[in-house]
């Protein structure tokens, strides 16, 4: 943070030289909502995300957004050049260290964030819904467990609407996490069920769960709520799941519109959406930043009305909060939609999606390429796309998706379906199946990928051994 200051304010602006103000510790999706009210003319997140800590990186936010991939490129480009020329007069950066951020000033923007979030809030429980105008979460018992991450705020901002968050844990932001499982990851097994269990031992109507930098999340529920109203059988709401129920609020407030996916949501999904909701969906490439954008492409471009863009890893930006990528919104829609169901006595959220068909056998596999080598993970992803293609035209039970833009996405006759593609970053190949049984996905899945890729040596497959 200190060298990027320093540099920043080494650059002369079209009206001055650059000021650098240093927020401390926030999350990714306030930066930008701090640029979208003027408070500055662009923002700059440091963070690991979930990653280790060593890969440290820059979110870069403008008034229209996040920067694409082509500034991005552009921007690595121009470093690259300017690095050189620090090299060739061997000079290095200036740095204070670990004492602290040299800059113009220290400013704390998040009451600010903080406020919108909480007005969000009162704005999706409604007058009709909200025991107290100022308190519309009184009665709610809510969990959040942000791992020590950035996302710590949201359980303050929870209290002061009324909500019971006596249960949350890890509440307090350090990167080296101390207290927890690790980089926290709402998809992580150990944290959703360590959330899970803070659920139980507090009757909790939600578990709210945030990555490091809260542009993600992942939630829990119940699916038992008794007439004494005692809360039992938690499950995660994630994935698929977390995709339904937010489908679920949208095809009420926007009828018809559409939803932009990763390439690996399920077949069951595309059904509950299209069939059970009206809604379209649209399933794009993996990357949450091609996923936001494709669907602002489709608004801008009047060819549909992309209300929600979201990938099954908890990456989600709504039309309606300028298709930012902010978790700590996602969290709004829910709690929101929780809070009216409540008062309405519905019962859980989960029945809102009792029709979404989930297949009993739903596991992803990392298949590794020994050499580490990414051209080699090309290489041999093209051959093993052409074998299965020419595969389905053979194999029995097995429908090859024309549709899909992404690997290679394969149906099956009983409803599930198993895709191939390649890691945006790592010399991996991804295999995802669901099926309505494991002894399927062993014979109609697993065992034809073996005997594939059993024939090239740079493969390690064991995971699918294994199974």
């Amino acid at each position: 943070a200190d060298s990027f200051a320093r540099g920043a304010e080494s650059v002369d602006g079209v009206t001055g030289p650059v000021r650098v103000l240093y927020t401390g510790v926030t999350n990714t999706p306030s930066m930008y909502e701090f640029v979208r009210a003027g408070k500055c003319d662009a923002a700059v997140m440091i963070t690991a995300s979930h990653l280790p800590e060593d890969k440290n990186g820059f979110k870069f936010f403008s008034k229209s957004g996040g920067l694409t991939k082509n500034n991005i490129d552009e921007l690595v480009s121009l470093a690259k050049e300017e690095a050189r020329s620090w090299y060739d007069f061997g000079v290095l950066p200036p740095s204070s260290g670990t004492v602290g951020v040299m800059c113009s000033e220290l400013v704390n923007f998040v009451p600010y964030y903080k406020d919108t979030l909480k007005q969000a809030i009162i704005r999706e429980v409604g007058s009709s819904s909200s025991p107290s105008p100022s308190k519309p979460l009184l009665n709610i018992n809510i969990v959040v467990n942000p791992g020590n991450g950035a996302g710590c705020f949201f359980n303050d901002l929870l209290r002061d609407l009324g909500a019971n968050v006596a249960g949350s844990i890890h509440l307090t932001p350090d990167g080296t996490f101390p207290d927890t499982f690790g980089v926290p990851n709402p998809e992580k097994k150990d944290m959703v069920e360590e959330t899970m269990r803070a659920c139980e031992t507090h009757n909790a109507d939600i578990g709210v769960m945030f990555d490091t930098d809260a542009d993600r999340a992942g939630f829990v529920l119940p699916r038992i709520i008794d007439k004494n109203g005692m809360r039992s059988n938690y499950e995660p709401l994630n994935k698929n799941r977390l995709i339904a129920l937010l489908s679920v609020i949208f095809s009420s407030s926007s009828p018809g519109a559409t939803i932009v996916t990763d390439s690996t949501t399920s077949e069951g999904l595309t059904q509950f959406l299209e069939n059970k909701l009206g809604l379209h969906h649209f399933r794009f490439l993996r990357g949450y930043a091609n996923v936001i954008g494709k669907a602002q492409e489709l608004t801008e471009s009047g060819e549909a009305n992309a209300e929600v863009a979201i990938e099954t890893s908890g990456h989600c930006a709504m039309k309606e909060n300028g298709y930012v990528d902010d978790g700590t919104y996602t969290a709004v829609k829910i709690i929101g939609l929780l809070a009216r169901t409540l008062a309405s006595g519905e019962g859980s959220l989960l029945g809102l999606i009792s029709d979404l068909d989930e297949m009993p056998f739903d596991e992803e596999f990392r298949i590794r390429v020994t050499d580490g080598s990414l051209k080699t993970t090309t290489s041999i992803f093209q051959q093993l796309s052409e074998s299965l293609k020419e595969k389905c035209s053979i194999m029995d039970g097995w429908s090859f998706d024309e549709d899909n833009l992404e690997g290679v996405r394969v149906r099956l006759s009983s409803g599930g379906f198993f895709m191939i593609r390649q890691s945006l970053h790592d010399p991996v190949i991804s295999v995802q199946a669901e099926s309505v049984s494991q002894e399927e996905a062993r014979s109609q899945v697993l065992k034809p990928l073996l005997d594939l890729f059993s024939k090239h040596d740079s493969l390690d497959y064991s995971a699918l051994e294994s199974q």
